[in-house]
């Protein structure tokens, strides 16, 4: 942790230079070697307590600094997590979207799909009369429109059966 504290490192680097200064100078000034020894057995002394309380310090500010970046990391990856969440249930409701518009075209589909089994049979009932068949009714006044009329009717029944059969077993919702 102290080491982390460039700025304090380079501080120390610069005090201990000048202290080293110092202790040259003082020892050039004083040539007894016993006062120089003792002068310095008692300021490194005193160089290590303080050392220790700036170094608690130190420590300190770097506690705090890595706990404000910590703070700052969790905060923005609880905002990347929930925004995470809201693409998932962007997602979700996208995919609801088109499975309810998929659905209307199957409805659709299957409408149209009843209209033409509709037309196909009255095509069919067209398609008997029309045939080059001897069976009398080709001159009897009005029986073509008659049967074409009954089998339109039917016809029609039919797909409003089937439509509303469709919409009691609640395939169309509308």
């Amino acid at each position: 942790m102290h080491d982390l504290n460039l700025t304090a490192k380079e501080l120390h680097e610069q005090e201990e230079q000048r202290l080293m200064l110092q202790q040259v100078n003082n020892a050039d000034a004083h040539s007894t070697v016993s006062t120089t020894g003792s002068r310095s057995s008692g300021s490194s002394s005193s160089s290590a307590s303080s050392d220790s309380s700036v170094e608690e310090a130190e420590t300190a500010v770097v506690e705090m600094l890595l706990e404000t970046y910590f703070m700052h990391v969790d905060n923005t990856y609880n905002k990347l997590q929930t925004l995470h969440e809201y693409i998932g249930d962007t997602e979700d409701l996208v995919n609801i979207k088109l499975d309810q518009h998929r659905n209307q075209l199957i409805t659709i589909d299957l409408i149209l799909t009843a209209c033409t089994t509709v037309l196909a049979m009255m095509t069919v009932v067209g398609a008997w009369f029309g045939m080059n068949l001897d069976s009398g009714l080709q001159e009897a006044p009005g029986v073509f429109t008659d049967v074409a009329l009954y089998s339109s009717v039917i016809g029609v029944a039919l797909l409003l059966l089937f439509v509303f059969w469709l919409w009691r077993a609640k395939l169309i919702i509308y």
